[in-house]
């Protein structure tokens, strides 16, 4: 299932090199429709379904328990500034907000999609090219 390489993509610490080769799985699985390119909607649908899976009691936030396990994590180093209400907790419109780094830097010409090219950049620097 592509949204499971996206869950350990998002969830595997690793050194940079292994991290781009998890950005570009995690883009290329975002693909939902298969027509080769990731749009921003997609990115946000992957989030969402992300959100989805660590939200363990399903109560709409991300508790300091249920983000503990991903402390040590790339991902979870982010999460915390994605608290933008500073009340130990993440919202599933806190969570999709977070800014898609991955997304706007290999977003060459700024159109919201990642096409053939830019997936292809994103892929050959994630096997270490």
């Amino acid at each position: 299932m592509k949204l499971g390489i996206l869950a350990a993509a998002l969830l595997v610490a690793t050194p940079a090199a292994a991290q781009q080769a998890g950005a570009a799985r995690m883009m290329t699985a975002m693909d939902t429709n298969g027509d080769g390119q990731v749009t921003h909607a997609e990115a946000e649908t992957g989030r969402a379904t992300m959100f989805a899976r660590l939200d363990a009691d399903h109560d709409g936030f991300l508790s300091s328990a249920e983000r503990a396990d991903l402390a040590q994590r790339p991902m979870g180093r982010g999460l915390a500034a994605a608290d933008a209400d500073h009340d130990n907790r993440i919202s599933r419109a806190e969570f999709i907000g977070m800014p898609y780094r991955a997304f706007d830097r290999f977003d060459a010409n700024h159109d919201g999609v990642l096409g053939a090219t830019e997936l292809l950049a994103l892929r050959a620097l994630g096997n270490g090219g």
